[in-house]
């Protein structure tokens, strides 16, 4: 077997559902029917979840480690299971907080470096510095000596790690009341840039990632460039669990999202042909039902489609609940997500199954060199294949389409404010 086919296989089980599955939905059919069915695959697409990650935040009194938590999780203060923020020191003891979409992400509150009960040279073994998988060094103002000192203890374990510099926007309006007539936004962030590059330079810490945020306006600045960022740099074989786990509320994560669902396509598609060679009268259909409704409802939940996302994306940014679900609503069909519209759906993928399946093989060829011995149901195979395309193509375009909304309405609000 090939290096090549051998990280293909890897692949197949990254979002739960994998050829694989053939001989025991053939199992769990036989004794628990069709609902059995479904419930096997949504345990299997939740598997990703089984993977730890852990983030650390560290920094000093008062440059704003929980609310940053709190920003990278899409939460306010509010919420039940936030970081609590106050204008006073509120990290005495080490934290986690794990991110409401998955348990097994952990963002880690931890002390600076330096105070008396975390001194340097017991740092590294009270905060069990080998336990995280990445760092975030934040600072409101300069990064001190001791921060470049963390970070030299971090590349001695071989992890990566960011330095953040917080609270931006009150940089910008303090310097704009200052200078009422001079100011300038751009030439703000200019000058921080700078400062900062001209810190690390002396410190010997000039190549590390630097990036300026504000956990009020995640909009703005580098909030964004940061989660993709830490996406790329994240441990290669959790980085699938850290994109399924993050939440959808930028126009980044959404392609993001889309990409890792996307290339789980033709996995999906082949689990579906390999079942249908399972000599089990009436499997094949139920699977294939079953299949595309569990997928579609992955897809609605990662792309923050279903209410609950869509509640909360409107009370972090402020704008209406209502129309986020309009917008949803006028685009996607109730039934999308129940199994009697499915049932429907996939009634209709022979249709569709010969304009798509030389696409479809032809990539699934390149994955699985000997993929022709494993599609017994070419039929089950296109049809599934092009079914889930063309639905996470549209709700692709519907969730770009509330961000879209989003920004233009914090925009417009950010304008009122400062006017």
């Amino acid at each position: 077997m090939s290096a090549d086919f051998e990280c293909s296989a890897g692949e197949l089980g990254s979002l739960g559902i994998s050829p694989k599955d053939a001989e025991e939905c053939k199992r769990v059919f036989e004794f628990s029917g069709a609902e059995g069915c479904r419930r096997y695959l949504e345990k299997k697409q939740e598997e990703w979840k089984n993977v730890p990650m852990n983030v650390a935040v560290i920094g000093n009194s008062g440059v704003g480690k929980s609310s940053f938590i709190n920003a990278i999780r899409r939460m306010t203060a509010e919420h039940e299971e936030s970081a609590t923020v106050s204008v006073t020191e509120t990290t005495s003891d080490i934290r986690d907080y794990p991110h409401p979409a998955n348990q097994m992400l952990k963002f880690w509150d931890l002390p600076g470096v330096g105070t008396p009960r975390f001194p340097r040279d017991e740092y590294v073994e009270a905060i069990d510095i080998e336990r995280y998988d990445f760092f975030l060094l934040l600072s409101a103002t300069r990064f001190t000596e001791n921060d470049v000192w963390l970070g030299n203890e971090i590349r001695k374990i071989f992890r990566k790690y960011y330095y953040v510099r917080t609270k931006v926007a009150a940089d910008i309006y303090n310097n704009k009341q200052a200078y009422p007539t001079t100011h300038d936004d751009e030439a703000v962030i200019q000058k921080i840039r700078e400062n900062i590059a001209e810190q690390l330079r002396v410190n010997g810490s000039e190549n590390t990632p630097v990036f300026l945020v504000d956990n009020y306006k995640t909009q703005k600045f580098d909030f964004s460039k940061l989660e993709q960022n830490l996406i790329n740099d994240f441990p290669e074989k959790k980085r699938t669990a850290l994109i399924l786990s993050m939440s959808a509320y930028n126009r980044g994560m959404v392609q993001r999202k889309v990409g890792e669902l996307r290339g789980g396509i033709w996995r999906v598609a082949t689990t579906s042909a390999a079942v249908a060679a399972v000599p089990v009268p009436g499997l094949s259909i139920v699977f294939d039902i079953s299949l595309v409704w569990v997928q579609i409802k992955f897809y609605f939940k990662q792309l923050g489609l279903d209410d609950d996302s869509l509640r909360n994306h409107a009370a972090i940014t402020q704008t209406d609940f209502s129309a986020l679900k309009e917008i949803v609503a006028r685009t996607l069909d109730p039934t999308l997500l129940t199994v009697e519209g499915v049932k429907v759906i996939v009634d209709l993928l022979p249709k569709a199954t010969f304009i798509y399946m030389a696409t479809a093989v032809e990539e699934v060829s390149r994955k699985i060199p000997f993929f022709g011995s494993l599609i017994a149901a070419p039929l089950s195979f296109g049809g599934t294949y092009y079914m889930l395309k063309c639905v996470l193509d549209l709700l692709e375009k519907v969730a770009l389409d509330v961000v879209t909304y989003v920004e233009k309405h914090t925009a417009n609000r950010v304008e009122d404010d400062e006017d």
